[in-house]
């Protein structure tokens, strides 16, 4: 899991040192689990029974083994001895396993580009009567150690990365030899989680096909999880749902949904009560993004609207240091947290009904550049999804007015129900003259480009006033929903509204909370740096010189000063 935190107060801790050199050198809410389930336990699926296993000890020994393969950076061979294990334990767990290598081309912090290479471990166990749809258990292999000097210098002679350095070292520019045992938090223990499921479940039949997939790259912009959903796009609309494992060794523990995905949440949320676990549910706060670095796997299949919710913890004590080893693991709380995923998996692999609600789009009305939206779905329990034009909205109630920009547009509704059955209709809409609102103020527009989630501020707190918004001029759309926008150009305008009926544009759409993968920059984990003797050659070259003009300014001074005095 990527630690804005950490990085954020160690960019801040440097500032003064990076600024010298460069001078000097011109160029939420707590789960709490249960430690009572017993070691076996009975699911009832279809009128079938199963007792399932989940071994403690086959938990530890999994993560023990992971970690022991040190720092397990992309690209490094640390990570492609950890792949080959999990495939070994995929194929002793009988999936079909395939090795999907992949490649990309990402810019680094001092504007070069970096080729890198990385594997992800795909193990399919297939379905029956619902083969084509497809549940996922993700988890990230790789692991990163961020190591701070404890001083604004490090020593000349590092002795982690073994060559002589005098500038602090960024984490991210080597695979750090003393980091052995590490990443067992993050991530050993998930991909632990999901080895033991495929263990267990291994002599099990299901409906729907199971995707068990440990992602590289997750540490540096998501790279693996983002190849592998770009290489299987023909995938997208068969997938149901995905449960991503990552960082689960401590308390408490947290589920992090979207209210688009409120139907998955809803399914962990109903496995803890049969197991006797009290679970409170996250939506991501966004405002606690300094900069558009991302949390988690889960997110890349957030941006192409396939549900997906994430097990993991936010203690971070431990995340990137040489102190995330076995023994700060907590392994009642990687076993608890491999039940729940267990009995949600097996939830979700076959389901007892397999037909989408029906949706119908009725009497709707468009009426200049004016729509009325009315729609009737046949679950009242299922998870609402309004798309215009692509877009994720999230749920609009039934029979709102809308304000309709100018051309033909689509509008879809989607209704998906407990197992994950999705039924859908939709209509086009022409509005063939868009009548601007008499209170927008052109000049206000802004303008952002990329795939972004975009989320309420929470900060915005007045009770006395109404905080609403329109995209792409649609809308209006109110808070409770965080929306999924696709790659482009789109246009942003915040209105609120006092309790006399004014309405205010709002300038500050900067406490909107933006998710873009085109504004992410980090460094070859792995690459040759300079040999940091250059760097300490230019600093004496630049001192001997300083030394030997100052010593000839010096005398020019004091001969001047002489020839005064003689004069005098």
């Amino acid at each position: 899991m990527i630690d804005i935190k950490n990085i954020t107060h160690y960019i801040f801790s440097h500032t003064y040192l990076i600024i010298f050199l460069i001078l000097l050198v011109p160029s939420s809410t707590a789960i709490a689990l249960s430690n009572n389930i017993s070691s076996d336990f009975n699911i009832h699926y279809n009128n079938t029974s199963v007792t399932l296993d989940v071994s403690e000890t086959g938990l530890e020994n999994s993560t023990r083994t992971i970690s022991s393969f040190g720092e397990r950076k992309i690209g490094s061979q640390n990570a492609a001895e950890a792949s080959l294990f999990i495939k070994e334990e995929m194929e002793k767990a009988g999936l079909q396993v395939s090795l999907d290598n992949f490649s990309a081309r990402v810019r680094t912090r001092d504007f070069n580009y970096w080729n890198v290479s990385g594997t992800n471990v795909v193990g399919i166990k297939e379905g029956n009567d619902l083969k084509d749809e497809i549940i996922l258990v993700t988890a990230h292999y790789d692991s990163r150690i961020i190591v701070r000097p404890e001083s604004g210098l490090r020593d000349i002679f590092d002795s982690e990365i073994r060559k002589p350095y005098l500038w602090p070292v960024w984490s991210d520019t080597y695979v750090c030899e003393s980091a052995n045992g590490t990443g067992a938090d993050d991530n050993a223990g998930g991909v632990a989680c999901m080895l033991e499921l495929a263990r267990v479940l291994q002599n099990e039949s299901f409906d729907r096909t199971i995707y068990f997939i440990a992602f590289s790259g997750e540490e540096y912009n998501l790279l693996g999880s983002q190849a592998w959903v770009e290489a299987h796009s023909e995938l997208e609309n068969d997938i149901v749902a995905v449960i991503n494992v990552d960082s689960i060794g401590n308390e408490p523990l947290y589920i992090e949904y979207l209210p688009q995905n409120a139907w998955l949440k809803s399914v962990l949320e109903n496995e803890t009560r049969d197991l006797g676990i009290e679970i409170q549910c996250e939506i991501p706060d966004y405002s606690s993004f300094i900069h558009p670095l991302i949390g988690g796997d889960h997110e890349i299949f957030w941006e192409s609207d396939i549900p997906a919710v994430a097990i993991c913890h936010h203690n971070d004590r431990n995340f990137h240091k040489l102190s995330d080893t076995i023994d700060n693991v907590d392994f009642s709380v990687v076993r608890n947290a491999s039940v729940l995923t267990a009995k949600s998996l097996i939830y979700l692999a076959s389901p007892d009904e397999n037909q989408g609600p029906f949706v119908n789009i009725s009497n709707s009305h468009v009426s200049g550049d004016s729509l009325k939206l009315i729609y009737k779905v046949s679950d009242p329990e299922a998870t609402i999804n309004i798309f215009f034009d692509n877009q994720n909205l999230g749920n609009l109630q039934s029979g709102r007015n809308f304000s309709l920009p100018e051309g033909e547009h689509t509008i879809k509704v989607f209704a998906t129900d407990c197992y994950g059955n999705r039924g859908s209709d939709s209509i086009n809409i022409v509005n063939e003259k868009n009548q601007n609102r008499s209170f927008e103020p052109p000049s206000q527009d802004k303008k952002y480009c990329g795939n972004y989630i975009i989320g309420y501020p929470k900060n915005f707190v007045d009770s006395n006033r109404t905080l609403y918004f329109y995209l792409d001029n649609f809308g209006p759309l109110y808070p409770g929903n965080l929306l999924i926008l696709t790659p482009g150009s789109h246009n942003l305008k915040i209105w609120s509204e006092n309790e006399n009926g004014t309405v205010f544009m709002e300038n500050e759409i900067s406490d909107f909370r933006k998710y873009s993968m085109e504004m992410i920059e980090i460094n070859n984990p792995i690459a040759d740096r300079k040999n940091p003797l250059l760097f300490l050659s230019c600093l004496f070259a630049i001192l001997a010189i300083v030394a030997f003009y100052g010593k000839r300014i010096k005398r020019k001074l004091l001969n001047l000063k002489g020839s005064k005095d003689k004069y005098k």
